[in-house]
């Protein structure tokens, strides 16, 4: 697998266990239910596997830009909120305790 395609895979995969499983806990909320009632949740999938492509064929092209975008990528769902969710980090420092 490309590292480009890796990277991203990892910023959906974050991504949706935040959309589905962070956010709910830093709310004490049970993440059971918002996982049955959230419908937004399936359309990570066909967007990151298109995303993943699209940055492997960047890097197939330029290695630089295909790796450099994917690691953008994946910065971005960690720091700006994805979703109706709160991002990872600020769910991350909630559930922590840390305001």
């Amino acid at each position: 697998m490309a590292s480009a395609a890796g990277l991203v895979l990892a910023a959906g995969g974050i991504a949706a266990a935040n959309e589905a499983i962070f956010a709910p806990i830093a709310a004490h909320k049970d993440f059971t239910t918002s996982i049955k009632t959230d419908t937004n949740l399936w359309r990570l999938i066909p967007a990151t596997a298109i995303l993943a492509l699209v940055c492997t064929g960047l890097e197939n092209v330029s290695e630089p830009l295909g790796k450099g975008l994917a690691g953008l990528v994946l910065l971005a769902v960690l720091v700006i909120p994805v979703g109706n969710a709160p991002g990872p980090l600020e769910n991350m420092s909630k559930f922590v305790g840390v305001k």
